[in-house]
């Protein structure tokens, strides 16, 4: 999508998702360091177009704090070089950054493409119109055009984080509109590719929800619950936080829309043979590990069958400390003692426990047929191997509760 003219030549600009210039159909690269300070002068300014950029601003944006008796020739010589290292890159013996008045601008001496600046364009455009068809034209080309972050190899620039959070804004807007739009056309495969490229950008942002519900309305629910558990192992694992609450959501949808989905009985038995076949295989006698919600749906199957069966059930909460007691804070250390608690747990537990990893600094145990002192017995067995894997100074706090003397409005919620 990168602009070009017969009768010019222009520089091609890209700041979302990596920086590059290409001019005359070639990349060019000026100086050895693309976060040099030259380069985001000029990546300042391009980011500006037409409306330009003051001094002051520059200088702050470039120095921050530093202490400079001369920064305005500091600033002075750092347009110099610029220059030159563009010249010197095989770019035309131009300005590229020009005083106007008391603004910097784009020397309009050798014309310039921006993808951002294309990107806000079209969504300018698009948020303006109440057309659906014309906002789906500008907000498709939008949406094209962000390939990414701005600049991720400058993402602590403070300049960097105020643009950023401005264009993830837009591009938020544009993908909630195409997802919407383009699944109310039932074009599921398309809708699909939509969040899911945008859930790589932003994983973080929830995108797997639309991809979550795009394949429920398709009909495909065993690549949705692929989706959700590969979500759930991103929440859990990689930024060690609690499910999100629309996470949970869009999966009680599902398992509504599993439980009305016709089947054959010879697909589901074939299913769970090929289950439990994959399971036995797998030579793991250890505790169940399952998803949060599997976790739920188990806690809410004993719950219901406490009384009649006469078994007890026990939730006990595993929480992650230092060996002063404190919570972690070192994430990586962290996520280190988090795995070191789910093998000490799934290797000390029986196969018919139950767990689940809540957050990178939390488990939960479903202990059934315990009592409370048994409970001590288990701490204690799992933390002993805890040490053994990570060491003498790993530990762990836990409390219990019994399911029978959870708050009531718990049990009635379970019946």
């Amino acid at each position: 999508m990168e602009q070009t003219n017969a009768d010019e030549k222009v520089l091609n600009v890209r700041l979302l998702g990596k920086f590059s210039l290409v001019y005359d159909g070639k990349e060019v690269t000026p100086g050895r360091n693309n976060a040099s300070k030259f380069t985001q002068l000029l990546q300042i300014v391009w980011l500006q177009g037409d409306k330009g950029v003051y001094k002051d601003e520059l200088i702050s944006a470039l120095y921050g704090e530093e202490e400079n008796l001369n920064i305005s020739n500091s600033f002075n010589n750092l347009l110099y070089q610029m220059r030159k290292q563009m010249v010197a890159a095989g770019l035309p013996q131009e300005s590229y950054v020009k005083k106007y008045k008391k603004m910097f601008i784009i020397d309009p001496a050798v014309p310039v493409w921006v993808d951002a600046l294309d990107f806000k364009d079209n969504y300018r455009k698009g948020h303006d119109t109440q057309d659906p068809e014309l906002k789906y034209s500008y907000f498709n080309k939008a949406f094209e055009l962000y390939q990414g972050e701005l600049l991720p190899a400058l993402s602590t620039e403070t300049w960097v984080i105020m643009e950023s959070v401005s264009l993830r804004k837009m591009y938020d807007e544009v993908v909630s509109f195409l997802g919407e739009y383009i699944l109310s056309k039932k074009e599921y495969d398309r809708a699909y590719r939509i969040y899911g490229r945008a859930a790589e950008i932003y994983p973080e942002n929830d995108w797997q929800v639309g991809q979550i519900q795009t394949l429920i309305e398709k009909g495909d629910y065993k690549n949705a619950l692929r989706v959700y558990d590969n979500t759930v192992a991103y929440y859990t694992t990689e930024l060690g936080l609690p499910i999100p609450e629309k996470l949970l959501d869009v999966y009680h949808k599902m398992s509504a829309k599993i439980d009305n989905a016709p089947g054959q009985i010879h697909q589901i038995q074939a299913e769970m043979t090929q289950d439990r076949r994959s399971v036995e295989s797998s030579d793991d006698d250890g505790a169940y590990d399952c998803s949060y919600p599997s976790f739920i749906d188990a806690y809410h199957i004993l719950s219901r069958n406490m009384e009649r069966t006469g078994y007890s059930v026990f939730m006990m909460l595993c929480t992650l400390v230092d060996y002063e007691g404190k919570m972690i804070r070192n994430q990586d250390k962290l996520k280190v003692r988090s795995q070191a608690l789910w093998e000490a747990i799934h290797d000390t537990l029986r196969q018919g426990d139950t767990f689940t990893k809540y957050s990178n600094s939390q488990f939960l145990i479903l202990l059934v047929g315990t009592s409370q002192e048994d409970c001590d017995i288990i701490y204690r067995r799992i933390n002993k191997r805890l040490k053994e894997i990570a060491g003498s100074r790993a530990d762990f706090k836990y409390s219990v509760v019994s399911l029978a003397e959870l708050p009531s409005e718990l049990n009635e919620e379970a019946k």
